[in-house]
């Protein structure tokens, strides 16, 4: 874990509510985090706000990140113009990639996209590719959706990769009606060894329960809930 400093270079707005940003830190060639580790902001005495990676460099990490406009963090965060300097300390967490040359499912919501998106690049990163890897992912609305041409891409490099996206709160054509704990049948998880779920507590709590009761050993599932 460093404490350092960071440098807005790049912000683009993903969504209405939605930001991609990027930022320099050269201190990451002391310490490179591992895909699905956070950073922690340090904004104020008393005011810290942690945010998962989405994509890191030796110099460099990209965040996706939603604005909140009531909290206290995120708007500062977001709205910060680029060249904005920030303090704060990476990488943190234990939720991250097991680099194991098996088949594994993502399941998450809304901005719990940043860390299962940062571990599929992992696996594309250390060669893990010559397995099945789903990737089962929801928002509310059609408005909501971001990032479909980065995960085609992505998608490219496994053997096999099966994308599952949801709407909770619209239809859209080649989306489901529903939520990701849909898809979470003995059929669908049939195919995978590792699973590793992102979202709100509810959806996580469900999500594992789910697992658990069609036989998912408790040692295969990894999580993180914000």
């Amino acid at each position: 874990m460093l404490k350092t400093t960071f440098t807005l270079t790049s912000k683009k707005e993903l969504t209405h509510d939605v930001y991609e940003l990027i930022y320099s830190c050269p201190d990451l060639v002391r310490e490179a985090p591992k895909p699905g580790q956070y950073v922690m902001f340090q904004l104020a005495p008393g005011l810290n706000r942690s945010y998962s990676l989405s994509d890191f460099t030796h110099d460099t990490f990209t965040l996706v990140i939603k604005r909140v406009p009531e909290g206290k963090g995120s708007p500062m965060i977001c709205n910060a113009d680029v060249g904005t300097i920030f303090s704060g300390m990476i990488p943190l967490g234990h939720f991250v990639l097991r680099e194991t040359n098996v088949s594994k499912c993502f399941i998450g919501t809304g901005t719990g996209f940043a860390p299962l998106y940062c571990q599929m690049l992992g696996m594309c990163n250390k060669n893990i590719t010559d397995t099945n890897v789903a990737f089962i992912f929801g928002v509310r609305e059609e408005k909501d959706i971001f990032y479909t041409d980065e995960i085609a891409e992505i998608g490219k490099k496994f053997t096999k990769f099966d994308y599952q996206s949801y709407l909770s709160r619209s239809t859209l054509e080649g989306y489901k009606n529903g939520y990701v704990t849909d898809w979470i049948i003995r059929e669908n998880i049939s195919s995978y060894q590792e699973f590793y779920l992102c979202g709100s507590p509810a959806m996580v709590k469900s999500a594992r329960e789910k697992l658990e009761t069609f036989g998912v050993e408790s040692e295969r599932i990894f999580w993180e809930q914000f």
